[in-house]
């Protein structure tokens, strides 16, 4: 097949690089031997059209050090890209987001499969300026609906959008995201060192960053050896973060950088627990690999994230609220024999999400989209 994938996110690029860019680099670098694959990403300084990863990418949009700027240009020269290039593949991906509706199944007699990570509903409001955010909101209420196949990565979000009216009975799937067999075959740390890790993208509002903060101090009266990392892209700055943080406090709260491969391993394995106090989220990929290294986790009990408990591989604090958040991680801090259990109880549920397994499934979905437009060609 010849497929092609449009996805803002790309490794290198300043406007980072998240859940769904680890999604298609892990899925694309294994079938890139039995298909023609394209990455259509959004265009950055220095970005050049070429092999990353081994995975062909062209980069559309304009050359600014503006988020706006860059998002609004990759956004129509990506539409233009489909319209004149569509009909030179067999199926189409499109990553969802909101600010960047491209309209490409209307652009293209191609098939396109739209693939939704998460829906941010209310909080888009809650977050951004009104001039972007109301647009974004009713670009999410309608969007969907205007595709004929669907791609959902978890069945939280397949649930709310197929709920709606006038999506009951569209083609549709759940393809999970999952973990690499090196993380549930990595030793657990001989020892664990004394901290508590968030690893996802530093993004204040949407993972809840201010309230880890707030925890966090409290925390640290009761137990002032307890140190917090804080791992991936900056959206937001840790130091704009952690401002008005006393400096006893600071002191113990350190940033790690955008983390890959054997260091983002050694991070994982080494804490005592990972947190992800997010207001909403979709399907977060961290939390499969805190769990394939046998660390337990702690989460919002926003929907989304409901599995943790469900699947008693962590717990769950109330969302949004920061003395939940303190109490919960205390509670987990002292107590070693549940941490261990949940700990264990995490690896063997990451064993069911493999990439290995995920890319095959993607593959066959995308197949089915591709065969249709055989069919549609011989009629």
């Amino acid at each position: 097949m010849r497929i092609l994938q449009i996805i803002y996110e790309s490794l290198g690029s300043p406007f980072g690089f998240g859940g769904a860019g680890v999604r298609a680099y892990e899925i694309y670098k294994r079938l890139k031997g039995r298909h023609e694959i394209t990455l259509l990403c959004m265009k950055y300084p220095g970005a050049r059209d070429g092999l990353i990863e081994g995975l062909a990418h062209k980069f559309a949009g304009t050359e600014s050090n503006s988020l706006t700027k860059s998002v609004l240009s990759y956004t129509i020269k990506a539409s233009i890209f489909v319209k004149r290039h569509g009909g030179d593949y067999d199926v189409i991906v499109e990553n969802f987001l909101p600010s960047t509706p491209f309209f490409s199944t209307l652009l293209t007699t191609t098939p396109v499969i739209l693939q939704i990570q998460g829906i941010m509903e209310h909080h888009s409001i809650k977050k951004f300026n009104p001039l972007y955010s109301i647009p974004m909101y009713a670009v999410e209420s309608f969007y969907p609906a205007l595709y004929k196949n669907l791609m959902f990565v978890s069945d939280v979000t397949r649930d709310k959008i197929m709920s709606r009216r006038g999506m009951r009975g569209l083609p549709h799937t759940v393809i999970p995201n999952g973990i690499d067999l090196r993380l549930l075959e990595a030793a657990p740390a001989a020892s664990l060192n004394e901290y508590i890790l968030f690893f996802s993208r530093i993004d204040t509002y949407t993972k809840g960053l201010d309230l880890l903060i707030e925890a966090f101090m409290e925390i640290n009266k009761q137990l002032p050896n307890i140190e917090l990392i804080l791992a991936g892209y900056e959206f937001d700055k840790v130091s704009a973060l952690i401002e008005k943080v006393p400096p006893e406090v600071a002191g113990k709260i350190q940033y790690a950088g955008f983390v890959t491969g054997p260091g983002k391993q050694t991070l994982l394995s080494g804490a005592m627990i990972f947190v992800l106090p997010s207001r909403h989220e979709s399907s977060p990929v961290s939390i499969l690999e805190a769990a394939a290294c046998a660390v337990p986790v702690v989460t919002s009990d926003i929907e989304e994230l409901s599995f943790v408990e469900r699947s008693n591989i962590g717990l769950s604090f109330k969302s949004g609220d920061s003395a939940d958040l303190a109490d919960t991680l205390l509670k987990l801090i002292r107590d070693n024999a549940t941490r261990r259990r949940l700990g264990k109880n995490g690896r063997n549920y990451a064993r069911r999400f493999l990439w290995d397994e995920i890319a095959t499934s993607f593959e066959e979905y995308l197949s089915t989209g591709s065969r249709q437009r055989a069919a549609d060609g011989n009629q």
